[in-house]
């Protein structure tokens, strides 16, 4: 028997399913990473249909069955479709990203809520906030890191737990960053410019002082999906970073 359950989302992506339906990917404030079909959902007339669109944050009721791989969504309400995100290709841009690197990552039924929080509020920053929609991505993407178990340490040499200094440092894509002794003793790694090093510091501070150029946080990107794709052989990258 299933249960109705109500919770708030946010799409993270849409298929075709027969002939008059499609499938969602949800991100759940209550029940993590779920699959619902959306029934009619391609019909023109269909409500649901337009608010079940990636990105879209939305409060569904859906009925739940223990042992379904795809739920049966009944009810969906707008929270934010994101306007500003929409209609404009660069926060475009980082907004899939965001939603792609949690659908890659988390299996079904996942749960994290302070995950399904900070990506609520990256979505509504990159969609209305002051700064450069690449920043906010970068600082979303180590929060994503910290969340899920790999946190990149700003303070101590990954490798042998020595102070880290500002200069002479690599970064290591199993460990993350590490001191120039333990760089000569592991492959896999690259030189981390005092810049860039400073950079991760600020953000991983949240510290609102930041001088950056869209080229550094490229680099730091690249390091982190690099960083990521070692301990997660499953994950190939991003390509939503590479298509717009």
């Amino acid at each position: 028997m299933a249960d109705i359950q109500k919770t708030k989302a946010i799409v993270l992506k849409k298929l075709d399913y027969g002939d008059t339906s499609k499938i969602a990917t949800l991100y759940s404030d209550n029940f993590g990473k779920i699959s619902c079909i959306v029934k009619g959902a391609r019909s023109p007339k269909s409500k649901i249909g337009k608010i079940i669109d990636p990105l879209n944050h939305v409060e569904v009721v859906f009925y739940k069955k223990e042992n379904r791989d795809v739920q049966l969504l009944s009810q969906a309400n707008l929270v934010s479709n994101f306007t500003n995100i929409k209609e404009d290709l660069d926060k475009l841009k980082y907004a899939t990203a965001v939603v792609e690197l949690i659908n890659s990552i988390f299996q079904e039924e996942y749960k994290n809520e302070l995950i399904y929080k900070g990506t609520v509020k990256i979505l509504e920053l990159i969609d209305s906030g002051e700064d450069q929609p690449i920043l906010y991505f970068t600082k979303y993407f180590l929060f994503f890191l910290k969340e899920i178990g790999y946190e990149i340490q700003t303070s101590n040499c990954s490798r042998c737990s020595k102070d880290i200094e500002e200069f002479d440092l690599s970064f290591n894509f199993e460990t993350g960053i590490i001191c120039e002794e333990c760089s000569h003793e592991t492959i896999n790694s690259v030189k981390l410019s005092t810049e860039l090093f400073k950079i991760i510091l600020c953000l991983s501070q949240r510290n609102k002082s930041i001088t950056y150029t869209n080229k550094d946080l490229n680099s730091i990107l690249f390091l982190l999906e690099k960083y990521l794709t070692y301990h997660i052989p499953e994950f190939s990258g991003l390509k939503s970073l590479h298509m717009f």
